[in-house]
């Protein structure tokens, strides 16, 4: 009694310890709980039967089903496809009208055979556009729905149904998705189009190029029907499908849709020439390229509604020859300071400058102040940069991305999978396992640590091109034909930026924006003090500022310019001290630190105050002798003169 369960060729589990006596129940329930038994159907409730794969037998056990049972192959099982299976009277007129080239008609067979497989492509689609039906007959499984469905494809009993189609999942995939595009002609052979394609010339190759080109992306079948009405109307040649799909497949009109038709990227894939680079003098830190993408992972988010996210973002910077990774950002954004970071660790780790770097047209590049930068990171003898055209295929890290992602950030089971351009199956993601399992994701600033170890999995990894070698050995073992070495100083000067608008120096000190993000500064003293004398002659003065991401929490570099467009250094500005108002969680030493900056508002007063007092003891002027002038000018009913004002402020008159 075999049975069709999801399409699992299965037998009822109560003949293994009840009928058959081949184990007691317990060690049934202990075989299919270590998965040396596989349940297809569980047999909860009243009436309800478990069964087990045959497939997923022990041998011994298999044996004995095959001497109780007979062999699966001769005896007839239920298989839950064939009843979607009904007649498709439109393939059925289709195929009977088709007339080959020689003018003959199919015969009744072939009209059957294609027919049928028509009728059970329709099941299949009927199935896959019904979930709970999908489910009940195929699995959960994304992955393994199109291998369960060629399992029951080919379990079709054929002393029914006659009919063709691939007997392998992939091609049995491929040739559903076919007959989706192109209808009942993917059952003609293609050879059949060949004459009537040479009456396909002048205005009818005009009409059928220019109507298959437009984006809305016609079928042929759909192209057929347009045709047709024309045809009423010029008088053209009748026309089979399969000629204009013969024609329409050369090479010569091809080339012409699937530009308009798809777009710049796929007639590229199809028919762009590719310029090979000649790499033989290649070595490494001779080019460098840097880039980023969308990080293919989910990490659990407290702000969204389902408690997970996918914001994170990388930005490599690889040694084209040997594909090693020198510097990286990890963040939630793709900006300037991304890249700085990312160029800065490659320095770090090569302590030589490239004779190529290579970037694409995100802004964060093409922006002044990174141009400058590159322009001083690049060797001085013979280096450049410059970005990819977009949309060309000569940026090395596109590839590059793609197989890291595969080989090793996908290899994490919070992977994704969703790169933008991902078609297989495999390469998505399990939606069903990623949402039970959301309690178990990491936040972001955990998986920091999960990159880093992605990034030495890469690296140690076998080079593609140097079989036995790894990216790391390939980098450092082979010889660098040129180099311009820099030194830890080099390095620290080398990967500063200015900030392109001035920044005014206010009263609580300088704020920065990068982003989302903001900073604040203060100048302090060689004793760590409020700067007080440099507050006095600068708050309310512009700077340029000169930073170093890597750095914002250490001190950045203020600026003046001069009329002449020179550059002065001013002072180094630190990170603005925030203070605890809370005593009892105050640190050590923090209350004095507190007590020493709260009071340079008195300080700051205190000597203002005193140098008004001192310019008005050198001048006179002081608001006493602007009450007493003016006092004067009301006594004298505005008439004194000029040196009866001056006696009174000389204190001559007696009022």
């Amino acid at each position: 009694m075999y049975e069709y369960q999801n399409n699992v060729l299965s037998i009822p589990a109560k003949l293994l310890y009840e009928d058959w006596g081949l184990m007691a129940y317990k060690t049934y329930h202990t075989q299919c709980q270590r998965g040396k038994l596989v349940r297809t159907k569980e047999g909860r409730g009243a009436g309800n039967t478990a069964y087990i794969s045959f497939y997923d037998l022990p041998f011994d056990i298999k044996k004995v089903c095959v001497e109780k049972l007979g062999d699966p192959k001769e005896v007839a099982v239920r298989n839950q496809l064939e009843g979607y299976i009904v007649p498709d009277s439109k393939a059925i007129q289709f195929f009977a009208e088709h007339r080959k080239p020689n003018g003959k008609p199919l015969s009744l067979e072939d009209q059957r055979e294609k027919a049928t497989n028509a009728m059970i492509l329709n099941a299949i689609q009927s199935v896959l556009k019904d979930r709970s039906a999908q489910v009940k007959m195929f699995g959960r499984k994304t992955t393994a729905i199109w291998q369960n469905i060629s399992e029951a494809v080919n379990a079709i009993n054929t002393t029914k149904w006659s009919f063709d189609l691939p007997g392998n999942w992939r091609r049995l995939k491929k040739k559903y998705e076919d007959y989706l595009q192109d209808g009942y002609e993917v059952f003609l052979h293609k050879a059949e189009g060949l004459k009537r394609a040479q009456k396909i010339k002048g205005e009818i190759a005009d009409f059928l190029l220019a109507q298959y080109s437009l984006p809305i992306k016609y079928s042929i079948p759909q192209l057929m029907a347009e045709y047709k009405k024309a045809q009423y109307v010029k008088e053209w040649d009748d026309l089979t499908e399969q000629a204009v799909y013969n024609w329409l497949y050369e090479p010569e009109q091809m080339r012409i849709w699937i530009l308009a038709r798809d777009g710049k990227d796929a007639w590229r894939n199809k028919f762009a020439n590719s310029i090979d680079r000649d790499k033989s003098k290649w070595f490494p830190n001779v080019y460098w390229a840097i880039d980023g993408s969308k990080l293919d992972w989910i990490h659990y988010d407290d702000e969204s509604s389902n408690k997970r996210g996918a914001k994170l973002k990388i930005n490599p910077l690889v040694d084209v020859y040997s594909e090693k990774i020198l510097g990286w950002s990890y963040s939630e954004t793709e900006s300037h300071i991304d890249h700085i970071k990312a160029l800065n660790m490659a320095l770090n780790t090569a302590q030589t400058r490239p004779y190529l770097l290579t970037y694409d047209k995100q802004s964060g590049h093409k922006m002044g102040r990174m141009q400058e930068l590159y322009d001083n990171v690049v060797a001085r003898n013979g280096g450049t940069h410059y970005s990819h055209k977009a949309g060309q295929k000569s940026n090395p890290m596109e590839q590059l991305f793609n197989r890291l992602q595969q080989q090793c950030a996908n290899m994490w089971w919070w992977s994704d999978k969703q790169s933008i351009k991902v078609r297989s199956s495999r390469n998505k993601m399990n939606a069903d396992f990623i949402a039970e399992n959301t309690d178990n994701l990491l936040k972001k600033e955990d998986l920091l640590k999960a990159w880093e170890i992605t990034v030495k999995q890469w690296n140690e990894s076998e080079h593609p091109l140097f079989k036995g070698k790894t990216r790391d050995q390939v980098y450092y073992e082979h010889e660098m034909l040129m180099r311009e070495e820099l030194s830890v100083l080099e390095i620290a000067s080398t990967v500063w930026i200015a900030e392109t608008k001035p920044i005014t120096y206010k009263r609580e000190g300088l704020t920065m924006r990068l982003g989302d993000d903001k900073y604040k500064f203060e100048v302090y003293d060689y004793n760590g003090n409020i700067d007080l004398e440099f507050r006095r002659v600068n708050i309310g003065k512009k700077f340029i500022v000169r930073y170093n991401p890597e750095y914002l929490d250490a001190y950045i570099q203020l600026y003046e310019r001069t009329n002449d467009g020179q550059m002065i250094f001013i002072a180094a500005a630190e990170p603005k001290r925030a203070h605890e108002s809370v005593p009892v969680l105050m640190a050590e030493g923090a209350k004095e630190q507190w007590w020493k900056d709260f009071k340079t508002q008195q300080e700051e007063l205190d000597r203002d105050q005193k140098a008004y007092n001192d310019l008005v003891a050198r001048t006179g002027i002081s608001r006493e002798q602007l009450i007493a002038d003016q006092a004067l000018t009301i006594k004298m009913g505005g008439n004194a003169t000029k040196k009866e004002r001056a006696l009174a402020e000389a204190n001559e008159y007696d009022f």
